[in-house]
């Protein structure tokens, strides 16, 4: 009886085995240190730090016997123990189905020449002149952001040049005050040898007032020379911003490039609120998945008639020296 019971558990595992999908698993990761010098008007962001940044992805992929890949990718964030990215995608001839905790469609689609930038600094933006920050309201940048967040995207297949996406999105609340969609459109052609693509994103997040969030723009590379730009606008309670980024960088050798970007922007409800940034950075590969990179960003804000009086006029310079890794 024993060997009989023996002989169906394994006739019932070969089976198992033989009807269960066998994912392929892939583990990566990378890790980035960074010592900053800041040269900024306000004394407590004066000074210098370190920083790390270190992630695991271990991700999952099966193709079904119909011809589905699903794929569960993992991003955790090891020197904070928090999760960055999770979820899953379901890809076939239909386009692709991504659901779980992640950007929204739009930030694949909007265009913010920092993107050039490997390692740009903003600035800590400061809401008094003891440099607490997070209060200043001005856009740094021309992108729509980045909404990561529980969401279900698809994207169409790619028809041509022509790509597009859309995400619908919420927390884990029942309140609804936190739901957004987003959507994406983009469209790639050559000219003349170089590589053209030119797309829209939007965003609507629902609150006690809807915050709304466009940019549009255009990316071209030509030989070694990539060059971006986007024009970017967020409305909100009291918030009517538009921003403007446009930037290039260039591939001296196959180990080093160079780069530079600048963004401007305002609030038309608060005359007078300004913020501009350059940025300039070098990157040069010093070994097979290690990189050195060297930024210098410097910024000037300035909150105008901002309601709020306690908001510091601000600037500075921070240059950034940083090592990554990738495995």
């Amino acid at each position: 009886m024993r060997k009989y019971l023996l002989s169906t558990s394994a006739l019932a595992g070969a089976a198992l085995l033989s009807t269960t999908a066998i994912a392929d698993v892939t583990i990566s990761g990378y890790s980035e240190f960074a010592y900053h010098q800041n040269d900024h008007s306000v004394a407590a962001q004066d000074g210098n730090n370190m920083s790390l940044d270190q992630e695991v992805h271990i991700n999952f992929s099966n193709k079904t016997d119909s011809g589905l890949t699903i794929t569960a990718v993992n991003e955790f964030s090891t020197e904070n123990s928090a999760n960055d990215d999770v979820f899953m995608t379901i890809a076939g001839g239909f386009g692709t189905l991504k659901m779980g905790d992640s950007d929204s469609v739009a930030s694949g689609y909007d265009f913010n020449a920092l993107d050039l930038i490997q390692e740009e600094s903003a600035g800590v933006l400061a809401n008094n002149a003891a440099g607490d920050a997070g209060l200043a309201t001005i856009s740094t940048d021309s992108s729509i952001g980045g909404d990561n967040t529980r969401n279900v995207s698809y994207s169409i297949p790619p028809v041509g040049g022509l790509s597009a996406g859309i995400s619908i999105g919420t927390n884990e609340t029942l309140l609804g005050s936190d739901d957004f969609t987003a959507f994406g459109v983009a469209y790639n052609m050559e000219a003349n040898g170089a590589n053209v693509t030119i797309g829209y994103a939007s965003s609507t997040a629902e609150g006690a007032t809807d915050t709304d969030r466009t940019s549009i723009g255009i990316n071209l590379a030509y030989g070694d020379v990539t060059i971006e730009a986007g024009n970017g606008s967020h409305e909100a309670d009291d918030e009517d911003r538009s921003s403007q980024s446009i930037g290039l960088t260039y591939k001296v050798s196959d180990a080093l490039s160079v780069g530079f970007a600048t963004i401007t922007a305002e609030d038309d409800l608060d005359a007078g609120e300004e913020y501009d940034a350059n940025h300039y950075e070098a990157v040069y590969t010093v070994a097979s998945g290690l990189t050195a990179v060297v930024t210098v960003s410097d910024f000037d804000y300035k909150n105008g008639t901002d309601p709020d009086a306690a908001t510091a006029n601000y600037n500075g310079t921070t240059t950034q020296f940083k090592l990554k890794a990738t495995f």
